[in-house]
């Protein structure tokens, strides 16, 4: 079996990253406000958000909460599961959206937790509906460093998008089961 480098399955969380650093930055540099390319839940216009509400974050720490879990997950996500990566990470970027836009508070989502929670879900449960050594790894050493998104997929405040991240968790699961048997997946 081989795989991609690190480097190489660095690559698409990275350029994911790069372009929320870049809207950021630009929004900052000229006075802006983008949260209007959220997702507006049952909203045409808000539909547009599916796309966008990924790359468009509220301040620094909320950009930065999911910068570092979008490069390590995302990262692991295509170092140990390469044939499978991309369709994991596109469901939990667009799956999570559209379940954002179907059911959520009509009020603007914007960030990229919901991926975050999606590719975090999947690595756990991934690991645990396989049971193979190296998907059990990969979803313990999940579990110990971002256990804590249990946490978030329940209402705690008002200004997360807590909708965002039990979408997340559901497209991961249901994504980890409908991959489950799947012969190959490195």
């Amino acid at each position: 079996m081989q795989r991609t480098s690190l480097l190489g399955s660095a690559a698409i969380p990275f350029r994911l990253v790069f372009l929320m650093w870049l809207i950021f930055l630009f929004e900052i540099s000229y006075g802006l406000n983008a949260n209007f390319l959220g997702i507006l839940p049952r909203s045409l216009f808000g539909f547009v958000g599916v796309l966008f509400a990924p790359l468009i974050h509220g301040d620094f720490l909320h950009l930065l909460s999911n910068t570092v879990p979008l490069l390590f997950l995302g990262t692991m996500l295509f170092y140990f599961y390469g044939k499978i990566g991309q369709t994991v990470f596109l469901r939990a970027y667009f799956w999570t959206n559209l379940c954002v836009w179907i059911f959520a508070r009509p009020t603007y989502h914007i960030g990229a937790s919901g991926i975050v929670y999606g590719l975090a879900f999947f690595l756990i449960f991934f690991g645990i509906f396989r049971r193979d050594f190296l998907s059990l790894l990969v979803s313990l050493v999940t579990i110990l460093l971002y256990g804590s998104v249990f946490y978030g997929i329940l209402p705690t405040d008002p200004s997360i998008s807590w909708e965002s991240h039990f979408s997340g968790a559901i497209v991961g699961i249901f994504t980890a089961v409908n991959f489950r048997n799947k012969k190959r997946v490195g």
